[in-house]
């Protein structure tokens, strides 16, 4: 008899935690995917190069890639922060000098825009430099706006305040009007057709991941030209929400075969998903579990990745060219 009481407690219990775990993750609908027939095609290679610290930021740039390493430093929790310079196949090429200012920021990103690089801090914008076109190093430049996305229409802005929000902006190229909408916070942005797809996350408390359809920016309310603003945009006009969700984390959406696809990981491992009904429903599981990061969309949709491979902290760079996802594991 305490056996089958016992053995009836374990079951209620069991379908309690999977009741909860179910309600927790609301953004997934399902975690079961079959690879057989898949649209994605998987490649994998590792570039004969090691360092001593993390990959924190790359990007592609003049054909080789900007990869900015970071270790920890003694009596400090601020890191020492290295740039590598690395060919297409990995060979290292030569060390980038970064600047005292450069080494003091804890939050920035590697820009492109008119054929130079630029190193920017992030969320403030107070410090802005450009890589020098003869001499490995970086100097003060004027702070600007980085454009995130930009096609024959629009040039498309975003900022991010944290905790007050971000703002995505669309500017008419022919007209030279500003648009704007509510966007906490952008990472990229996809477009298909006529539509444009707008990627955020913010990661106070407990995370907010969301997805925007945009069917014409030009229905956004008019905005002034003010990226500097406080606080984020809090305007839903002409905005539709895809996915709206708390606790869960999107690293990046792309578009392959004319379909808005998403990254993410639950504890089991790493997926590609579509959204169906407001949730993510997976359609292709990795074989084996990473955390990517996004950091540069390049033309033609193409986008470079960070990542960390879960089960031996390996370093990689991603590569995502519509079905094609290319790993290149650091050594």
């Amino acid at each position: 008899m305490k056996n089958i009481l016992l053995t009836l407690l374990i079951s209620i219990l069991i379908s309690s935690c999977g009741k909860n775990r179910n309600e927790k993750v609301v953004a997934i609908n399902g975690t079961q995917s079959s690879n057989e027939s898949s649209e994605f095609k998987i490649i994998k290679d590792t570039f004969d190069f090691s360092i001593n610290g993390d990959l924190r930021k790359v990007t592609y740039f003049n054909d080789k890639y900007y990869c900015m390493f970071e270790t920890n430093r003694e009596n400090t929790s601020k890191s020492f922060k290295k740039m590598v310079v690395l060919d297409k196949n990995g060979t290292f090429v030569e060390d980038v000098f970064v600047t005292g200012g450069i080494q003091n920021m804890i939050y920035y990103n590697i820009r492109i825009e008119n054929d130079s690089l630029f190193l920017q801090r992030a969320q403030f914008d107070e410090e802005n430099f450009v890589l020098g076109k003869y001499v490995a190093d970086f100097q003060p430049t004027e702070t600007r706006a980085f454009k995130t996305y930009e096609d024959e229409q629009f040039n498309v802005y975003a900022t991010c305040r944290g905790e007050w929000g971000g703002t995505v902006f669309f500017q008419d190229k022919k007209t030279n009007e500003l648009f704007e909408g509510s966007s906490t916070c952008p990472i990229v942005v996809n477009k298909i057709g006529s539509e444009y797809f707008v990627t955020n996350y913010m990661g106070h408390m407990i995370g907010f991941a969301s997805v925007n359809k945009i069917s014409d920016p030009r229905k956004l309310e008019k905005s002034k030209w003010d990226f500097k603003q406080r606080f984020g945009s809090e305007n839903q006009k002409g905005i539709e929400k895809v996915l709206d969700t708390m606790g869960f984390y999107i690293p990046t959406s792309f578009v392959s075969k004319r379909k808005l696809v998403h990254i993410y990981n639950d504890d089991d491992g790493t997926y590609i998903a579509e959204i169906e009904n407001g949730k993510m429903k997976p359609i292709y599981t990795f074989d084996f579990k990473f955390y990517p990061q996004f950091n540069q969309q390049l033309e033609n949709g193409k986008q470079v990745l960070t990542f960390e491979v879960a089960e031996s902290e390996k370093d990689g760079v991603l590569l995502i060219d519509g079905n094609k996802l290319n790993f290149k594991f650091l050594r």
